[in-house]
């Protein structure tokens, strides 16, 4: 944006000492090419304007979607990335969407390091490994549907960035003593 003020100012200026330079020359006449100078020296800077404002019109319409852009079916499901780019989904919104979860008590001993209680209200949230993981037993149409989403809109990106970024995590289930 100051990029575009600095360019305004020159263009007046240029347009400016046009004017002054020119205007004891052609006298009243000094307006036909002042014209076209105008017209050149702001057209751009004109097109550019409404660019920035369209991205900023644009950015302020998204900004309030930001995590919560995934959509199954006619669910929108809030997913959480966080520094290690792994996806976690709210457990509250999979229960509305599979019907039955195991509940958060049994989802944290199961995955003690795939559950985590986040934001202010301390909600349940599964990491996408530990979702896809639980989800691998679903009988329901609609929880293999939904593990299948899961897994190719949420799980799969996230380990693919993390594998480019060479991030490890640890396991989301815990190891059992047999």
């Amino acid at each position: 944006m100051a990029n575009l003020i600095w360019r305004s100012l020159g263009a007046v200026a240029v347009c400016g000492g046009f004017y002054l330079l020119t205007n004891r020359l052609l006298g009243p006449i000094v307006w036909l090419p002042l014209a076209v100078l105008i017209g050149v020296a702001f057209s751009r800077i004109l097109i550019d304007v409404t660019a920035e404002l369209s991205w900023w019109f644009r950015r302020l319409a998204l900004e309030p979607l930001a995590g919560i852009h995934y959509k199954f079916q006619t669910f929108r499901v809030h997913v959480v990335e966080d520094d290690d780019y792994c996806r976690w989904i709210a457990t509250e919104e999979v229960r509305k969407i599979v019907g039955q979860l195991a509940s958060d008590q049994a989802l944290a001993k199961l995955f003690p390091s795939g559950h985590q209680y986040l934001g202010k209200n301390k909600k349940g949230y599964l990491r996408d490994d530990a979702l896809i993981t639980h989800l691998a037993n679903a009988t329901t149409p609609q929880a293999i549907k939904f593990k299948n989403w899961a897994g190719r809109n949420v799980a799969f990106p996230a380990r693919k960035i993390r594998q480019r970024k060479g991030i490890a995590i640890p396991p989301a289930a815990a190891e059992r003593d047999d």
